[in-house]
């Protein structure tokens, strides 16, 4: 059966690209990253972004340059991603809503670290901040929804999960996702040459730390 050619959006320096799923948006990705007219893609859930010097190329022109240059995914869909591992601490004291999680998921909270734990995630896409990620889980997961009264604050590195899509902070932020634990890894360092510790596609697996080795992860172990 043949695929429908996607919908393209064109602004003045900008082309959003509306694809069927995930694996064809890292598969897009991967195909547009190798041209340098691009000079800056960003993957969504079900959609890139391709932003283009206009005074190089018309939002005409580039529309169909990306067209053709993702005309066929077929190929590329299903690639081998990274698998990235982010130590968890569940600790209570940086878990405040772990109780009502695992209420919501009919689970204990003594069981929702090794819950969270089993579960393979991949990362959806980026943003919000710069280095935050939202993930999705790759298993069924009941709705947990989101806090009823936001925070004001919520520390770098906590971990949010609102059902099958959960999230890690990047930086102090308001934000209304249950805190079901917090990594002690930095998310985003402007410093490296890749700033954001996690891409889209990756695959994601947590792996519990208790709260002395969080409070004594040694930075230099950050990947």
């Amino acid at each position: 059966m043949a695929v429908p050619r996607p919908t393209i959006h064109i602004c003045d320096d900008w082309i959003s690209i509306n694809l069927p799923d995930m694996d064809r948006v890292l598969a897009a990705r991967n195909i547009l990253s190798a041209d340098v007219r691009w000079t800056e893609i960003v993957p969504g859930i079900d959609s890139i972004a391709i932003q283009f010097d206009p005074a190089l190329v018309s939002p005409a022109d580039a529309a169909s340059m990306a067209s053709d240059q993702i005309s066929d995914l077929t190929q590329m869909a299903g690639m081998s991603p990274s698998t990235k591992v982010i130590p968890v601490c569940y600790d209570a004291a940086l878990a405040p809503d772990s109780e009502y999680a695992a209420k919501k998921l009919g689970i204990t909270t003594e069981t929702l670290s090794s819950w969270h734990a089993a579960q393979i995630q991949r990362v959806a896409m980026l943003g919000f901040m710069p280095g935050f990620a939202y993930l999705e889980s790759m298993e069924g997961c009941s709705d947990i929804g989101r806090l009823a009264n936001p925070r004001q604050s919520v520390a770098p590195g906590s971990i949010g999960i609102i059902g099958r899509q959960s999230c890690i902070y990047s930086f102090d932020s308001p934000g209304g996702w249950p805190i079901i634990g917090r990594t002690p890894l930095r998310l985003f360092d402007p410093a490296k040459d890749q700033p954001a510790l996690l891409s889209a596609g990756d695959t994601v697996r947590f792996e519990a730390i208790s709260k002395d080795a969080f409070d004594h992860w040694p930075q230099e172990t950050e990947q």
